[in-house]
């Protein structure tokens, strides 16, 4: 039994490409998790506030380089292209995130200076330490070698959620930040150690070319305007409650409840990255095309729905036999939890607009949804504090769907009928 499990793990690319995942995004979200009995909600919000703005200027310093390191090097055939590639990300995520945490010192000594900004400030070298980790597992996945990292990932990943609640529950918010450099830290030097082949020649920086490197910048930035508006938009109800001064164990509330949305996202993220190459294939069958798309789309809704109802179960389970503080979570988890498989049809929309080259309308589509998440959070916050969230997710996700959805659809009727033109 033991051997199967092993086998398993060694042949299964998706399950290794899931571990890398869930150790990059989800051990912080797990350990957030873990905090809760141990603190008070109080804590919980601060530090899900601070993590909110960390994901924030993590993705800014990044340039999606992520996206970069995967797309370039599986394009590359020889292994001194990968490493020109892998040395342009470093050399551009460096910049990029040191402009970031200047602009984040600049910010708290001139313009804020609340204890989120300072948090913030102390942690601030994480957006280049982070950005590193994932460009190199981003690397890793364009080489096919994720089997040489997913193991000593798993095993520093699981010490550091041990030490994020150690340090949490003897320290409260410094000891949090202790164990997120710590946890880094560890997890880019495994990863660095089973890559030193690559990662080694890699840093040599003085051998860019700096017309290669300033194509590579563009292409970043568009993929990466996107990705910071879709995750502005998701962390608008935490940041808006910090800006409006809701009390810090609301948004602890709150923060746990949309944790668990994020967590359930990821296995649906890592579907749809895995969808991608398969719909590019069938691009030139439409018919194929569109029995791709509903496959993904069945699988997508599927996923979603397991997980919705797996979070119902959690959070009713939580009421009837557990109780306490954090009722308001599990409330907020029992309406949110509806909204993944609706949330799931809106990725699978995305994930077949990228697949047929359709970039700006994603980000389009992103914008107008803050817009309206945002008025709604400014308006019910006041009143009804964290359930304008839960208002607010729902109209920001169904316009998102329609909007895509109806989007879809158009294009790819459209491409059935040059296909019938051509073929005619």
């Amino acid at each position: 039994m033991l051997a199967r499990v092993v086998r398993t793990f060694q042949t299964s690319r998706l399950l290794q490409l899931f571990i890398v995942t869930a150790c990059i995004q989800g051990g912080v979200i797990i350990s957030q998790f873990l905090i809760a009995p141990f603190v008070e909600p109080g804590v919980v919000g601060v530090v899900r506030s601070l993590e909110t703005v960390l994901a924030l200027v993590v993705l800014g310093g990044s340039l999606g380089m992520q996206s970069i390191a995967i797309r370039d090097t599986a394009a590359c055939e020889h292994r001194t292209t990968q490493q020109a590639v892998l040395r342009q990300v470093f050399l551009l995520v460096l910049l990029t995130s040191s402009i970031v945490m200047l602009g984040i010192y600049a910010v708290h000594e001139l313009i804020l200076t609340t204890a989120i900004s300072y948090y913030v400030f102390l942690t601030c070298g994480l957006v280049l330490v982070t950005n590193l980790l994932r460009v190199t597992t981003g690397f890793a996945q364009g080489v096919k070698a994720i089997h040489e990292i997913y193991l000593p990932l798993m095993f520093v990943t699981a010490l550091g959620i041990v030490v994020h609640v150690v340090l949490t529950c003897y320290f409260g918010v410094q000891g949090w930040m202790a164990a997120r450099y710590l946890t880094e830290l560890s997890c880019l030097m495994a990863v660095w150690w089973r890559m030193r082949g690559y990662v080694v020649p890699a840093l040599h920086l003085t051998s860019v070319k700096s017309g290669e490197l300033r194509a590579t910048g563009f292409s970043g930035l568009t993929i990466n305007a996107s990705l910071f508006v879709r995750l502005l938009v998701d962390s608008l109800p935490i940041l808006m409650m910090t800006a409006l001064h809701v009390k810090t164990d609301e948004i602890g509330f709150f923060g746990l409840a949309s944790l668990s949305l994020v967590l359930g996202l990821l296995p649906l993220a890592i579907i749809a990255q895995r969808a991608i190459p398969d719909l590019v294939e069938a691009l030139r069958n439409p018919s194929a095309l569109r029995v791709e798309f509903k496959s993904l789309m069945k699988m997508m809704v599927l996923v979603s729905s397991a997980v919705a109802i797996a979070l119902m179960g959690a959070a009713g389970g939580w009421l009837l036999f557990v109780g306490g503080k954090y009722e308001t979570a599990a409330h907020y988890v029992l309406l949110l939890a509806l909204s993944l498989p609706l949330k799931a049809v809106t990725l699978a929309c995305g994930t077949m607009l990228v697949a047929l080259r359709v970039f700006g309308l994603s980000l389009k589509v992103n914008i107008l949804e803050g817009v309206l998440v945002a008025v709604i959070l400014y308006v019910g916050i006041p009143t009804v504090a964290g359930w304008a969230g839960v208002v607010a997710y729902f109209a920001g996700t169904m316009l998102s769907l329609v909007f895509l959805l109806s989007a879809v659809k158009m294009r790819v009727a459209s491409l059935e009928g040059e296909w019938d033109d051509a073929t005619g």
